[in-house]
């Protein structure tokens, strides 16, 4: 009894090591790598933010340049 006690242990403590080991649904791939699919729509993905960022940037206005003297009001 003690004996199954033990095993039942041990089978309970590794389930949750077993399910953290990453099988994925398409067929063994390893942990942290990613699917071709994935790397274009991150790459695609950031380029249209890259795209947006700079488009941003042009819709501001330039400021113009004014000499700025603090003391012209004194004179």
């Amino acid at each position: 009894m003690r004996a199954f006690a033990i095993a039942a242990i041990i089978a309970a403590l590794t389930v949750p090591a077993n399910a953290q080991m990453g099988r994925s649904k398409g067929g063994g791939g390893k942990l942290g790598q990613k699917s071709d699919e994935q790397i274009a729509a991150e790459q695609q993905k950031k380029k249209n933010e890259e795209n947006a960022y700079k488009d941003a940037l042009r819709k501001i206005p330039d400021k113009p340049v004014k000499p700025t003297d603090p003391w012209a009001s004194t004179r």
